[in-house]
């Protein structure tokens, strides 16, 4: 019996997180929050995937004592911390720690001076996978994924070079 949801039938955060740790399977899986993420700690449990929790309301010292992981979750985190700091982390785990994360924000979360506008995540490479609201609560998940971030361009091929003899032969 195939139990995977289809994305018609998602209606909850965690049914679309979940999602996404089923498309990406990671064996090692990141996790920045400074409350626990159940989710990812069943979802690891189950699939024998190595979980690491950075629960510090600095977590940059961590990040510092970590190898690369095939995935990163932030949760309950850049609610707290200014946007130059939220930018440094997410630039840190998108270029030196993985590959493929997971931001779940939740803007009233957050004083009015560190709200995030809706386009900072964009900016930063990430793709809307959700927004949810119910009763006063509200949470926007976001993704990054290296691998269908920068799409391959019709253009950028030898065809299209003044000399295609030199394509892959000279770097600048």
């Amino acid at each position: 019996m195939n139990t995977a949801i289809t994305p018609e039938a998602i209606r909850t955060p965690q049914e679309k997180l979940a999602a996404i740790l089923d498309s990406h399977q990671p064996k090692t899986l990141l996790t920045l929050s400074l409350n626990p993420v159940p989710l990812a700690e069943h979802w690891c449990a189950d699939h024998q995937c190595q979980l690491t929790h950075i629960q510090e309301q600095n977590p940059f010292p961590a990040l510092d004592r970590i190898d690369r992981v095939d995935m990163a979750i932030v949760a309950d985190q850049l609610e707290y911390m200014s946007r130059q700091d939220g930018e440094a982390l997410l630039g840190l785990l998108r270029n030196l720690h993985t590959d493929s994360m997971v931001v779940v924000y939740q803007p009233r979360l957050a004083p009015e001076k560190l709200r995030w506008p809706h386009n900072g995540f964009l900016a930063l490479g990430c793709r809307e996978e959700g927004h949810f609201a119910e009763d006063n609560r509200a949470l926007d998940l976001y993704s990054y994924d290296l691998v269908t971030y920068n799409f391959q361009r019709s253009w950028n091929n030898p065809r299209f070079w003044a000399n295609p003899e030199h394509w892959g032969k000279y770097w600048w």
